[in-house]
């Protein structure tokens, strides 16, 4: 599906040497641009949003730059069931394991699909299991969405089995990881990695005293702190995505 990206910066005015904002910036992602879109700064005609570049104005006279959606402009708009893991943290993932074009991996549990189908744009396959068909339902349109025909997702419970072998690297993000060591230790290959997510370091902690078999590379945390920077002001906001989860990498020896 084309998608559409609606962007306005923000407006902005030197008064007395302090700058004043006007104007909010303001964006609008358009998941169908044969419909008229109706927001707060006004309706954008359906003409207007097949433009792939330059301006398009409201029929309140509010000037917006067009661009076409990119795969990350749609990810940030899934529809959710279940809390995704930070791109942050997902950027951990792909750093630190390596996965690339030849890679097989496991993604335990599928949630609203956003790590499946993430990752699934740097893989060869994903696997991807939940207990809670609702979730999968939601994850197979997230996919579907994307055009990603590499995952597989299943009903399954990962503490019981994991029906794939020799894979490059399973990512549990599930309440109780320790309980899928030894299914992790079948179903990961020699080298192979495991990512946990988890947001209470006592899971982490759980996990790797029941983990000894492996090799225990890292536990952290990403932290993710943006900046307002406007004319002689330069601080942190407020409100930052400091914290979101601590991640425990290890791998099959």
């Amino acid at each position: 599906m084309i998608q559409r990206v609606l962007i306005r910066k923000a407006k902005k005015q030197l008064i007395d040497d302090r700058e004043r904002v006007l104007e909010d910036e303001k964006l609008y992602f358009i998941e169908d641009i044969t419909k008229d879109y109706h927001s707060s700064d006004g309706v954008f005609k359906a003409e207007d949003l097949n433009k792939t570049e330059g301006k398009i104005k409201s029929n309140k006279g509010k000037d917006f730059h067009i661009i076409e959606a990119s795969f990350i402009d749609s990810y940030k708009g899934i529809k959710k069931l279940a809390q995704t893991i930070p791109l942050k943290d997902l950027g951990f993932v792909l750093a630190e394991t390596g996965i690339g074009k030849n890679s097989i991996i496991i993604d335990a549990g599928s949630g609203s699909g956003g790590a499946a189908c993430f990752l699934a744009r740097h893989v060869k396959k994903v696997y991807s299991f939940d207990i809670n068909e609702k979730n999968l339902e939601q994850a197979k349109e997230n996919a579907k969405h994307f055009g990603l025909d590499n995952i597989e997702f299943k009903k399954a419970d990962v503490y019981k089995e994991i029906p794939v072998k020799d894979a490059d690297l399973l990512l549990l993000d599930l309440p109780e990881p320790w309980k899928a060591v030894e299914t992790a230790n079948i179903a990961i290959k020699h080298g192979g990695f495991i990512v946990i997510y988890c947001p209470q370091i006592t899971q982490a902690q759980q996990f790797i005293n029941s983990a000894k078999e492996f090799l225990h590379l890292k536990t952290i945390e990403i932290i993710e702190r943006d900046w307002k920077v406007e004319g002689q002001i330069v601080r942190p906001k407020s409100l930052s995505n400091i914290h979101s989860g601590f991640l425990v990498l290890l791998r099959k020896i």
